[in-house]
This record gives structure tokens, C-alpha cells and sequence, in this order.
């Protein structure tokens, strides 16, 4: 488990209190989870206690668990697509809805051109379900607001339907 490191309690106090801090959700039920740093990419991932009675120095373990969210450089936490899907139903700010044509955009890997006063990573909403994190960026150029996206390309849809 070279690539990855258990989080202390103050850490992931902090880190709690920042997801809380950027989207305004109750994150109690996290505290039930070890959290783990992958210090390469800049991850937190989650997974219960449980597995950590297992000896990983003798398996070659990359990742493990659920992968929460990403530190970016200027200290916020942009969440993972389950990141959102856990987090979402529990956070009352920066939620972005959109709509039918913008979500098959957004899930084709598309930036989304979408007016919103919102600053920082948002999460992207449509119905009823949360569809990962956004970034609203304004496009000097035209003047108006882009959604940056970062769905993986391995996680695009291809279909054209």
C-alpha cells in the first residue's frame, strides 16, 4: 500500500470540514470510513476499517476503496463522480441543475455552456440524479459561462442516443 496513506483524525477532521465548508452537507455518516491519500494524484479515497486488518504490504495495491474526491491546488476538494452520488442528496450549495440536452452533453464529455453566479467546483445535478463535479469558468471571449467538465474519457457515453 506504497501509494497510499492513512489519513490521522485531524486530517480527515480537515477534510471533512472542507466537503462540508464547499457544498453545505452533513458529512457524519463519512466518519464511519478510514480515510486514504494517494499522494501522486492527489486523492482521498474511502473504505471501512475492516480492510485495513488485511496485510496490503504484500499486495500490489494501487487504489483502494471508494474514490471520494481530489485535492486541487488551491485547497478545494473536487468530488468524484460517486463522490457525488454519496454527498449530493446531503448538500444544500453548489448544485447545479441542468437540463436534458445539457446532461447528454455532460455525460458525453462535453463542457456545458451554462449561466450561473456560483464559483468553485459545483456538483452537477439532473433530476434526480448527480452526475460528478463541474468547474464554472467564464469564457473571455464570449462572455459567457462555461461548465468545465471532468468526467474521464473512459467513463464517456459513445452513443449518439
Amino acid at each position: 500500500m506504497a501509494n497510499l496513506r492513512t489519513l490521522s483524525s485531524k486530517e480527515r477532521k480537515k477534510v471533512l470540514e472542507q466537503l462540508e465548508k464547499q457544498y453545505g452537507c452533513d458529512t457524519k455518516f463519512l466518519k464511519q470510513y478510514v480515510f486514504l491519500f494517494q499522494e501522486k494524484r492527489k486523492r482521498y479515497f474511502i473504505v471501512n476499517e475492516d480492510v485495513l486488518e488485511l496485510d496490503l504490504e504484500k499486495l500490489p495495491v494501487d487504489s483502494l476503496g471508494l474514490y471520494l474526491c481530489g485535492l486541487m491546488g488551491n485547497g478545494e476538494l473536487r468530488l468524484s463522480i460517486e463522490g457525488s452520488q454519496l454527498l449530493g442528496p446531503k448538500s444544500k450549495k453548489n448544485i447545479l441543475e441542468i437540463d436534458e440536452k445539457e446532461f447528454f452533453d455532460w455525460i458525453r464529455g462535453v463542457d456545458i455552456e451554462k449561466e450561473t453566479e456560483r464559483e468553485g467546483f459545483v456538483i452537477i445535478k439532473h433530476k434526480k440524479d448527480f452526475c460528478g463535479a463541474g468547474k464554472p469558468v467564464l469564457n473571455e471571449k464570449t462572455g459567457t459561462t462555461v461548465i468545465h467538465n471532468y468526467v474521464p474519457k473512459t467513463r464517456y457515453v459513445r452513443s449518439k442516443d
